[in-house]
């Protein structure tokens, strides 16, 4: 039976025994200082132990444990940007991206994308049957694809705080107080076991990409038909698929340099959250007007002596 080698299989030639090229050479310079130190270079032995100790420990981790490579890492990260933001230019060059329009992003090597949202299905609840369909059909989804295309799992922190406001609104319109009891109980067990059990919500994405040919409405059209391409292939198996627009890509990206995953907005600043702010105000001052009314009409007649 053939077995396929991996491809991404590393082999480095032996010099000195069990030492590759690179080991022997940080052995031969770390004993060649250890020697120059201990043969010639005329100091105590009191001063010459620690440094060739030193030294030691230094050809070793240089050797046998990969210092240098851990060194250089370390070296990158103390360079790069600990903290910015999704607005900042240090996030804009990371990312490479020049502008977003047309459910598109536009790169700066002249290359733009498309992200697909997929909505995941609960695989082990199907029947024996379903599960042949959903597989053939991924299957066939797969062997279909002439383009090349990226799928992205992302985990993100479970928010519940619109269901839970959700229910606690009809608690409220029916007016029930045990209810409401039981409502209370239940939105704070469910907060602290999420906080507790570290509860993450998977999204899945799929990415396509356009070369640079052409004017940018040519690549627009042609990340449309890939689009519709991988929807229609992926409806076969039942699942259910969306392309994302402007604004949800704009809200997909900027989620990574912010707490919360859907913004609503096309960016953040002082003036959008004064107008979402100014425009949520009346309909919560209309509400409670609604509310006022509905309680003085339940309270009885005030009869006139």
């Amino acid at each position: 039976m053939p077995y396929a080698i991996p491809a991404n299989i590393k082999y480095e030639e032996k010099l000195l025994g069990p030492f590759t090229v690179k080991q022997t050479a940080y052995i031969a310079v770390g004993a060649g200082i250890i020697g120059y130190l201990y043969f010639a270079s005329g100091l105590d032995f009191a001063v010459q132990l620690p440094i060739i100790i030193v030294v030691g420990l230094l050809t070793a981790g240089f050797a046998m444990f990969n210092l240098d490579r851990f060194l250089s890492n370390y070296l990158t990260f103390l360079k790069s940007d600990k903290k910015t933001s999704w607005i900042s230019p240090a996030a804009r060059e990371l990312m490479n991206i020049k502008s977003i329009r047309g459910d598109a992003v536009f790169l700066k090597d002249g290359k733009s994308l498309a992200l697909v949202k997929v909505t995941p299905i609960n695989f082990g609840t199907l029947s024996e049957e379903d599960k042949d369909t959903v597989i053939y059909g991924f299957l066939e989804f797969l062997n279909s694809m002439n383009f090349p295309m990226q799928i992205v799992m992302r985990s993100v922190n479970l928010d519940l705080e619109d269901y839970l406001r959700a229910l606690k609104r009809r608690i409220t319109q029916r007016d029930d107080k045990i209810a409401l009891a039981y409502y209370e109980h239940f939105s704070d067990y469910m907060r602290n076991y999420i906080k507790v059990s570290k509860i993450n919500d998977r999204h899945f994405y799929i990415v396509v990409q356009a070369e640079k040919k052409g004017k940018d409405k040519e690549m627009v059209e042609n990340l449309e038909i890939k689009c519709e391409t991988i929807m229609g292939a992926l409806s076969l198996s039942g699942i259910v698929s969306e392309r994302l627009n402007t604004n949800q890509l704009v809200n997909f990206y900027s989620s990574y340099f912010t707490e919360t995953f859907e913004i609503y907005e096309t960016f953040i600043s002082p003036i959008t959250l004064y107008r979402k702010m100014w425009k949520e105000s009346p309909r919560k001052s209309q509400e409670g007007e609604k509310t006022a009314k509905a309680e003085e009409t339940k309270k009885p007649a005030e009869v006139k002596k």
